[in-house]
């Protein structure tokens, strides 16, 4: 018996498979927040290499303001015992860091200096220094425990009786004064200097003398004496006087220098002259013998309108000539 045919029957076609929706890639960050990111970093380094002196330059002052430095006067002197008026000196004042700091540099400041003073300059232990009215800036680096020297060169201008005071202040243009210990004991922050000015003298005047002659000449014939003189003294040397006491009568002065004379004793000359400390200058002498012999004459100098002649070492006259005429 045949089986029944049963008809095939397909299974369902399924529809395609269609994308609706669901993950895509991930976003990309942006990049720009690291771009500024960078860009502000380098600025800031920039900022900090270049404020970096003044900000350090601050907490330098900052520091002495809260608290000064401590420096110790170990000496202060004067270059001369003898102040004289118009005549240049100078003090010198050494001092000591005492701090754990290190002092960049000193501002000396008077705070009394008479008018009568002027400042002619002001040095280092290594360099000149700045002086800007009455403050005076020494650029010297002090390291604790180190010294430095500073020196002042002034000229009174007349007499008088003055102190100067001043303050040493760290760095140039410091406000806060340093507290400096002095010899006896005391912690000042004001320094007091005395100086006691007088009036010159002819006797403060001193001369180096030389004198260059032949020490043989012919009878009858001028012989010319060259007397060099050095001024070596504080204050300027306006006239010379040269005495011959024991000068031969048959000795004859021919000719002088420029404007020299003989006075009347007919011992001594007069060389008028306008000769400042350590200038130079010659007196010409032409001396004319009329009779033969060895002669040693003596020549008493006076500078100024001294009333007494300069000495030498030996307590004699300075200059000395001997003489042989034929």
């Amino acid at each position: 018996m045949e089986e029944p045919l049963h008809p095939v029957v397909e299974p369902p076609t399924q529809p395609p498979v269609e994308y609706v929706g669901g993950l895509t890639d991930a976003p990309r960050p942006r990049a720009w927040p690291w771009v500024a990111f960078g860009a502000a970093l380098v600025i800031l380094v920039g900022a900090a290499v270049a404020l970096w002196n003044p900000i350090r330059s601050l907490g330098r002052s900052a520091g002495a303001t809260i608290a000064p430095y401590d420096l110790t006067l170990t000496s202060a002197i004067w270059s001369s015992n003898q102040k004289i008026s118009g005549v240049p000196l100078s003090f010198s004042l050494t001092v000591h860091n005492q701090d754990q700091r290190v002092v960049h540099g000193l501002t000396l400041r008077f705070s009394r200096l008479d008018p009568g003073w002027r400042v002619l300059g002001a040095t280092g232990a290594e360099s000149a220094a700045t002086i800007s009215g009455t403050s005076i800036f020494f650029a010297g680096v002090i390291p604790p425990g180190g010294t430095e020297t500073l020196s002042v060169s002034l000229v009174p201008t007349r007499a008088m009786d003055s102190e100067i005071d001043l303050t040493l202040t760290p760095r140039n243009g410091g406000s806060t004064a340093a507290r400096v210990a002095v010899p006896d004991g005391r912690i000042l922050t004001t320094l007091a200097l005395g100086a006691k000015v007088r009036e010159p003298t002819d006797a403060d005047a001193d001369a180096r003398l030389t004198a260059i002659y032949e020490p043989q000449v012919p009878m009858s014939e001028v012989a010319v004496w060259q007397i060099h003189v050095a001024n070596t003294g504080p204050i300027a040397i306006k006239a010379i006087r040269l005495r011959f006491p024991a000068i031969q009568s048959s000795f004859e002065f021919s000719y002088l220098s420029s404007q020299a004379r003989v006075l009347p004793d007919g011992q001594t000359l007069e060389f008028p002259t306008a000769l400042p400390p350590g200038g130079q200058t010659i007196l010409l002498i032409g001396v004319l013998p009329r009779e033969t012999g060895r002669f040693q004459i003596p020549v008493q100098v006076f500078l100024g309108e001294a009333s007494e002649p300069m000495s030498a070492a030996n307590g004699g006259p300075p200059l000395s000539i001997d003489l042989t005429v034929s």
